[in-house]
């Protein structure tokens, strides 16, 4: 009979651990997520796995792992790294909390840590959780110093195109592997009004690459101060930090034609976060307070019966110094002559020459036109071009070299036939 007795102790005490749920062999920290994904692992610590996060404030992650939820957040809960490090459960979840919201049957804490933006290089960092029978388990870390960073204007495509409606005649160069750039304005731009929409040119951040991380921060807007009162910054999408980014800077068209003098600027550039990362760029503007045209030529009538004399009105940007030379043409030479001893005129030569008044920022050129062949047609009027240039061609080939920009004007004149 006792042997029969003691049978079915034993067969009811197998049947009891049966019944038991499992449960995990070991109690303490396991893996990590972010807050956003529960089922992807960033750092697996049960492989051996160091947590690496990027430096600044306000980093969350959750803590996944056996009694993990059960740690005291104020008492139980311990952290050491770089001076400055301050860590703290947020919230803690139970295997059966979590294993509703499709997480797994695993307890977890929710962890914020805040650590110096502005560390030099990496750090070590820990947590460590106390579990119910007393034990301490441990998650390392790695504290990430964000990337040093280098910025350059953007070279590729940079030609007086990019701001052609500022720099015009005038240049754009770029200087010290691209972190200076130089801009020359033309003649007469302070007297320009004519609309310009190309006034953007853009810089590029490259971070250096600081390896995996596992937790990320926030995403930035870069910091930039320095900027001359003629030039506004903007960065379209903020990123990683350790990502490149695009900033736009936008020119003030009648703030940069204003100038009178030089001006250089040294734009600091510098990762809000970690304020120690910085770069500087240099804008170099390079005003010409030279002789221009102020304004396109007119014609006075700008349609005419052929044997009317026309005037030509020209603008300087400023008053006409001595012996200031205006180069000019009718491209249809042989329909023109001579009207006045002041704009000699001579059909047979590709250029004429004209004495701008001395002081005088305001001229006219008067020629006679002529009839002949095509210089008038029965049918419809004929359109003849009036060209200038600043300068004289005789001793300058160079003079009639452009074909815009305030150092050239032109203009049209139709005549009729009679």
């Amino acid at each position: 009979m006792i042997k029969v007795i003691e049978r079915v102790r034993s067969a009811a005490a197998v049947l009891a651990i049966v019944a038991l749920p499992l449960a995990r062999a070991e109690a303490g920290v396991e893996y990590v997520t972010s807050t956003s994904n529960c089922t992807s692992k960033v750092a697996d610590i049960t492989t051996g796995a160091t947590l690496e996060v990027i430096a600044g404030p306000n980093i969350t992650f959750e803590v996944w792992g056996n009694s993990v939820d059960l740690t005291n957040t104020s008492s139980g809960f311990t952290f050491a790294g770089p001076g400055g490090m301050t860590a703290t459960i947020v919230s803690e979840r139970s295997g059966p909390s979590n294993f509703a919201r499709g997480c797994g049957n695993v307890g977890s804490a929710v962890v914020r840590i805040s650590t110096p933006g502005t560390l030099a290089s990496d750090a070590g960092a820990s947590l460590s959780f106390k579990m119910p029978l007393g034990d301490l388990s441990r998650l390392p870390m790695t504290i990430k110093a964000h990337p040093t960073f280098t910025t350059t204007w953007t070279s590729a495509g940079l030609t007086t195109s990019s701001l052609s409606c500022i720099v015009k005649t005038g240049s754009l160069s770029l200087l010290n592997q691209d972190s200076h750039l130089v801009i020359q304005l033309p003649p007469g731009h302070q007297q320009d009004q004519t609309t310009c929409n190309s006034n953007v040119i853009t810089v590029r951040t490259t971070p250096a690459s600081i390896g995996h991380v596992d937790v990320v921060g926030p995403t930035i807007r870069y910091n930039v101060t320095g900027l001359p009162s003629f030039v506004t910054e903007s960065q379209a999408t903020a990123v990683l930090p350790q990502v490149g980014t695009q900033l736009t800077f936008t020119i003030d068209v009648a703030g940069i034609r204003a100038l009178t003098a030089p001006r250089t600027s040294t734009i600091t550039i510098t990762d809000p976060i970690a304020t120690n990362r910085t770069e500087t760029l240099t804008l170099e503007v390079r005003p010409d307070l030279g002789q221009g045209f102020a304004s396109v030529a007119t014609a006075n009538p700008t349609s005419t019966a052929a044997g009317n004399p026309i005037d030509f009105t020209i603008r300087l940007s400023a008053a006409a110094g001595p012996n200031q030379i205006v180069t000019w043409r009718m491209t249809t030479a042989s329909c023109f002559t001579q009207a006045i001893t002041t704009a000699p005129y001579n059909a047979a030569a590709p250029f004429q020459f004209f004495l701008f008044p001395q002081g005088q920022t305001a001229a006219i050129i008067r020629v006679r036109s002529v009839k002949g062949t095509g210089c008038t047609n029965i049918l419809a009027p004929v359109t003849h071009i009036f060209e200038a240039w600043i300068g004289d061609a005789r001793t300058n080939a160079q003079v009639t070299a452009v074909s815009s920009g305030p150092l050239y004007t032109r203009t049209n004149v139709s005549l009729l036939f009679q």
